[in-house]
C-alpha cells in the first residue's frame, strides 16, 4: 500500500522535478533537494481526541437504542461502556487510516512545531549540511499536514535570510492546496535556482553532490526511515 508520500507525485511529476533539479542546479553551485515525507508526526493524542469524539455519542444512541430489548431496562451504563470500549477502538483505526478525519483533530500549533522540527531533523539526516560549500537546500514538503518549510545551509544563510523562503512557501502551499503539487514544486525550484545564481554561480568543478528528489518509502516520522531516493 503506498503511503501518502509515494502517491503524492506521479511517476510523470517524479520524472518532471527530477529534470527541473537538474536543470537548476545546472546554473548554481547550490543544491536543491525537494524531499516529501507522508507526516511530521504521529499525533497520537489527536488519534484519541478523534476517536473519542466520534465513539462516544456513537456509543450512547447505541445504548439508549437497545437498552429496551434486555430485562434491566433503564439501566444502560454497561452498554454504554460496552458500546464505547468496541467503537472507541473502531474509531481510532478509522481517524488513523483517514489523513482527512486525522488533520480535524489536529492543533494548529501542534502541526507548526512538529513540521518545523521535522525539517530540521531530516535536513541532517539527508546529509544536507555535507556540501562542500554548504550550499544546499532543503524543500520540505509533509502531506498530511499540507505544509512546506524551506531550509538552506549557512552558506546559503549568509546569503539569503531565512524570511526569504517564504514567498516560496506561501506559493508552494498555494499549488498543493489547489491540487497542482508537481507543476508547483517545478516551479519553485526554477525560482530558487535563479536565485542561487546570483549569490552562488556555477563552479568549473561542479558536481551533484545530494539526491534530486527524496520520497518517504515508509508511513513514519522517523527520519531513519527507508527513503525513495531519485
Amino acid at each position: 500500500m503506498q503511503t501518502l508520500a509515494e502517491g503524492f507525485f506521479t511517476q510523470d511529476e517524479q520524472q518532471k522535478i527530477t529534470q527541473a533539479v537538474q536543470r537548476a542546479e545546472q546554473q548554481t553551485a547550490g543544491e536543491i533537494v525537494p524531499m516529501v515525507v507522508s507526516a511530521s508526526h504521529a499525533y497520537p493524542e489527536a488519534e484519541l481526541t478523534g476517536a473519542a469524539v466520534l465513539a462516544l455519542p456513537a456509543a450512547l444512541a447505541a445504548a439508549l437504542v437497545t437498552g429496551s430489548f434486555f430485562w434491566w431496562q433503564g439501566e444502560v451504563l454497561w452498554l454504554f461502556l460496552g458500546y464505547l470500549s468496541v467503537l472507541f477502538l473502531f474509531a481510532r483505526l478509522m481517524v488513523r487510516r483517514s489523513p482527512s478525519l486525522l488533520r480535524l483533530f489536529i492543533r494548529r500549533q501542534r502541526v507548526a512545531v512538529e513540521v518545523e522540527r521535522a525539517a530540521f531533523t531530516h535536513f541532517y539526516a539527508a546529509g544536507l549540511q555535507d556540501t562542500r560549500d554548504a550550499t544546499g537546500v532543503l524543500i520540505y514538503i509533509s502531506v498530511l499536514e499540507r505544509r512546506v518549510w524551506i531550509l538552506g545551509d549557512r552558506g546559503i544563510n549568509e546569503k539569503i535570510p531565512q524570511q526569504t523562503w517564504q514567498a516560496f512557501v506561501t506559493r508552494l502551499t498555494a499549488g498543493i492546496r489547489e491540487k497542482r503539487q508537481g507543476a508547483a514544486l517545478c516551479a519553485s525550484i526554477e525560482e530558487i535556482g535563479s536565485l542561487l545564481h546570483t549569490h552562488f554561480p556555477p563552479k568549473d568543478d561542479d558536481r551533484n553532490e545530494l539526491s534530486d528528489l527524496i520520497i518517504e518509502a515508509e508511513n513514519t516520522s522517523n527520519p531513519g526511515h527507508t527513503l525513495i531516493v531519485k
